[in-house]
């Protein structure tokens, strides 16, 4: 009760009452399912100094724009729409819903999802294959672990997908739509992975991967099943192993990690071309339809991660289920600006690649430790900070949402250059300061009429002025937006 009290405390502390008469912190929503509230009970405070506010910005949900594994109490579930997020990500621990053999435990997670729902968010669920009776012993702490009998496993997951279907046939009490995606084996092969990984072979896993496709697909053939992810470190492997991408990679599991990979450095280890190896043997006999990479660390190395990976999979679509900066293995002083510049060049840069959707990983940032789910390098990416207070990237997504709304195709002239093309709506540019360019002069026919300018990444400031009639946009350090419709 004392930790309830002291965070409770904490979070009013960090969002004020606002000026306008709302209640001196931030509204809690109840345990009971979410219901309509009025403008009063849901507005976030406004901010502090000159400028227009961000808080004030009337956000629509993106399908496109993704938030990962949030906290299990639905209270503050209310804050997702409010960036624009349009799914959310959730885990599901067989232990936790099947913890003996046909005894299933459905109500923590249908609370969660009843909430998601109820607020328009669709939901994905990534299913971790541990469990006390169901697997296999192993010395090994990975999440996903081998079944000791594959229908045991088998039989979880379709009742699980039969639950979640929405065919009116053993469905969730008040389920609106189905679950829309399906993930298993986050971040494979990893033995130690806690989060994800898997304590067997190879073989093992393309064997349970394809067992669980199947068990998908016989509850509900429409729904889409994501391989799990591929770590961004894996990812940095066989780029520098096939000297695709001349760049520095830096694990970041705890502060203590010093190596860095290079392509000297990759192609001289032994153990790369396994891990190669392996991942493309995964990639070309395992089930599914889509791939998932997880995107950490520098913005620049996505281009090579996401091409790295088309070579083996073709046209199979790729998603990010988790990702985004910055990161502390490259960042050592990490700034609002830098968290809000991050969330535009992070999202955009993956859409103008082609990835079907964009999550961010987490709302609420923790401690790093030895109990902390988040590694050390990822520790300090999330919206609200350990202070309780939003960093900038919370911000950033309230007005990145809007110049979303409608989009098509995101086009990248160069870098921190985007083109936004939307349907019914007219185009958006964004773009910022960068070595060698201050200026940007819009595409001939661009409908240009505001230019909005981020004045205060910390507090969400931003301000509007006409469009220069030469179109010729002055560039600054933080986002400038063209075409967004604002206040």
């Amino acid at each position: 009760m004392k930790i309830l009290v002291t965070v409770l405390l904490l979070v009013s502390l960090a969002f004020p009452a606002a000026q306008t008469g709302c209640a001196g912190k931030l509204p809690r929503r109840r345990s009971k399912p979410p219901r309509q509230t009025t403008p009063q009970e849901t507005r976030l405070p406004e901010s502090h100094g000159d400028g227009l506010k961000m808080s004030e910005l009337d956000v629509p949900i993106i399908p496109r724009l993704g938030l990962g594994f949030p906290p299990k109490k639905t209270d503050y579930y209310y804050l997702f729409p409010k960036c624009g997020f349009g799914m959310v990500r959730l885990n599901v621990r067989w232990q936790l819903r099947e913890p003996t053999r046909g005894s299933y435990q459905w109500a923590g997670l249908d609370a969660r999802i009843r909430a998601l729902q109820d607020l328009g968010l669709d939901v994905m669920l990534t299913l971790e294959s541990s469990s006390e009776w169901g697997t296999k012993p192993t010395k090994y702490t990975a999440a996903n672990q081998v079944p000791a009998r594959m229908s045991d496993w088998m039989e979880f997951v379709t009742r699980l997908v039969e639950h979640y279907d929405g065919d009116g046939v053993q469905d969730m009490k008040g389920l609106k739509r189905p679950v829309k995606y399906y993930q298993f084996a986050n971040e494979w092969p990893a033995k130690r992975n806690r989060s994800g990984g898997w304590t067997g072979t190879i073989d093992e896993l393309i064997t349970y991967l394809n067992a669980s496709y199947d068990a998908v697909k016989a509850a509900d053939p429409k729904a889409p099943v994501i391989l799990g992810g591929i770590a961004s470190i894996g990812l940095d492997v066989m780029v520098l192993q096939a000297g695709e991408g001349n760049y520095t990679a830096r694990p970041s599991y705890s502060p203590q990690a010093k190596e860095v990979l290079t392509v000297d450095s990759v192609r001289r280890d032994p153990r790369a071309k396994q891990m190669v190896a392996d991942r493309e043997k995964v990639l070309r006999n395992a089930r599914y339809d889509l791939v998932d990479l997880h995107l950490y660390g520098p913005v620049a190395y996505n281009q090579y991660r996401i091409a790295r990976i088309r070579e083996t999979v073709g046209d199979v679509p790729l998603v990010c289920t988790e990702g985004g900066g910055p990161n502390l293995a490259y960042d050592s002083d990490i700034t609002p600006d830098e968290h809000f510049l991050t969330v535009f060049d992070w999202n955009l840069d993956g859409f103008a690649r082609d990835m079907k959707f964009m999550t961010w990983l987490s709302f609420f940032a923790q401690e790093y430790g030895p109990k902390s789910s988040v590694t050390w390098g990822n520790s300090r990416l999330q919206l609200i900070g350990t202070d309780r207070k939003p960093n900038g990237g919370f911000w950033a997504y309230h007005l990145l949402a809007r110049a979303l709304d409608g989009m098509t195709k995101v086009e990248k002239p160069g870098d921190g250059l985007y083109i936004i093309r939307r349907s019914g709506k007219p185009d958006v540019f964004v773009g910022w300061k960068t070595p060698g360019r201050s200026t940007y002069r819009l595409p001939q026919g661009f409908e240009a009429t505001k230019v909005v300018t981020v004045t205060n990444a910390r507090e969400g400031l931003y301000q509007v002025q006409a469009a220069p009639a030469d179109g010729v946009i002055p560039l600054g350090p933080l986002p400038t937006v063209v075409g967004v419709d604002v206040p």
